[in-house]
């Protein structure tokens, strides 16, 4: 049972030199990012209806990713080395991002009844550049624990295309892989 459980968990984290959590954290950032730029555009007046609707949609699609991306960063933040300083990055990561994530929520609860009523409401915007705020401080966090420390980096910038496509796993990752 618990080799299963460790082969779940290694199923989640992703593969060598292609985590999962990243391309993960491009989605919930994203649909943010897009729900917040129609939310403002729609409190400055343009095509209000539509955009303060497809505002909403976007940052619920955020929230609705935000689970699995968060489930893969704490993966990631469970295998780093206690006291180490690219956990201590990452524990502030960790805590902006899912400030921003309880924020981004608000924003939608702020939101919600603008839906149906087509309008923009003053505090949803608000919120949601709030949290946009918290989440490109947080992934500046993030970029700095991958393109700084190096976590979940192979280092094999010279590997010919179908080696770095597909990393071997036969030899030993923890020589090459900065966990």
């Amino acid at each position: 049972m618990e080799e299963h459980v460790s082969r779940l968990i290694a199923l989640a984290r992703g593969f060598p030199g292609h985590p999962s959590h990243p391309p993960l954290t491009d989605v919930s950032i994203g649909a943010y990012t897009v729900g917040t730029a129609l939310l403002v555009l729609a409190a400055l007046g343009v095509d209000e209806p539509s955009l303060s609707r497809a505002g909403l949609l976007a940052i619920s699609g955020g929230l609705l990713m935000a689970a699995p991306t968060a489930l893969t960063g704490l993966l990631d933040w469970l295998a780093m080395t206690a006291g180490s300083s690219v956990r201590r990055i990452a524990t502030y990561h960790l805590t902006i991002m899912v400030g921003a994530t309880l924020v981004f929520a608000l924003a939608w609860l702020l939101q919600r009844p603008g839906y149906h009523a087509g309008d923009v409401r003053a505090g949803g915007w608000i919120a949601a550049l709030i949290a946009e705020g918290l989440l490109t401080a947080g992934g500046y966090l993030g970029g700095t624990v991958v393109f700084v420390h190096g976590h979940r980096v192979l280092g094999e910038a010279q590997a010919a295309p179908e080696r770095a496509l597909h990393p071997s796993t036969e030899r030993p990752l923890s020589s090459t892989i900065h966990e």
